[in-house]
């Protein structure tokens, strides 16, 4: 299997000594800005952003000709603001392209964790469906045969059928078409505002742009939607990053058309709609 360009990328720089892990970069910084932000705390060797193609994904390392100059770095740029963007600088770690690949998994796998739960609380839910022939005047020998058999065919059963996703009580699920104009993006960084989301598709023409936060915490559920002045440029938008996948601070963001005009009415309707 090969690397993909920013996995070959990110080995060449870890093959260097004294290295440093520069994440929360600004995405138009390049190599050259990168290395003149560091050249103050020691001579650099090496400075690499990682890329998408031509996209930056927001991180990068950069290699020291001496290992002091590391310490240094991460006292004097950790949490140092670039371009209005507080970076994260630490000690770089070598990675085999393997945990690169498993980085990028992580969504998939926080997906694959949800639905095994979900299996779960179902398998619970159709335990104690088939002990109700218990308390139903049949002799305790047979009612738990019977028990063990319905158990066992409900089991069965619910292996065999597709498995849905269950939505809040009070959210009626509608067949919609998807809307022209919102876009729904999903996997965002908890801390990304309102208005870095509105930024992040400054390219097109915007209108509004949303991130849905809990009622409960006033905290971010890590989705928000964005609403495009024409049909036109939120196709252009929804386009663009299928093809080019847009990530911030390392992470891939989902970006498709949602499934309401008014995405942003409740917490529960958004999480219906987002569903991927």
């Amino acid at each position: 299997m090969s690397a993909s360009p920013e996995i070959k990328a990110e080995i060449l720089v870890e093959d260097l000594p004294n290295k440093v892990f520069v994440g929360n970069l600004p995405f138009k910084t390049t190599d050259e800005q990168l290395k003149e932000f560091f050249a103050t705390v020691g001579e650099v060797a090496e400075a690499r952003v990682i890329t998408r193609g031509k996209r930056s994904l927001g991180y990068g390392f950069v290699a020291f000709a001496s290992e002091e100059s590391v310490r240094k770095a991460v006292e004097a740029k950790d949490k140092m603001e670039m371009d209005g963007r507080p970076i994260n600088v630490e000690e770089a770690r070598p990675m085999t392209e393997d945990a690169l690949k498993e980085r990028a998994d992580k969504p998939a796998a926080r997906r694959r964790r949800r639905r095994r739960a979900a299996r779960r609380n179902e398998n619970e839910g159709d335990e104690s469906q088939a002990t109700e022939g218990a308390s139903s005047g049949r002799q305790p020998a047979v009612a738990e045969a019977a028990a063990g058999e319905e158990e066992a065919g409900d089991k069965a059963e619910a292996a065999r059928r597709p498995r849905q996703r269950r939505f809040p009580k009070k959210v009626e699920a509608k067949e919609s078409a998807p809307s022209d104009t919102v876009v729904y993006v999903g996997n965002l960084p908890f801390a990304t505002t309102d208005d870095e989301l509105c930024t992040l598709f400054s390219a097109f023409s915007v209108s509004s742009a949303h991130v849905v936060v809990s009622k409960k915490t006033g905290r971010s559920k890590g989705f928000g939607f964005v609403t495009f002045a024409t049909p036109d440029a939120q196709a252009a938008a929804v386009a663009k990053y299928s093809a080019e996948p847009l990530a911030v601070d390392e992470r891939l963001l989902q970006i498709k058309a949602a499934l309401s005009e008014t995405p942003v009415a409740s917490d529960s309707l958004a999480e219906a709609e987002g569903t991927v």
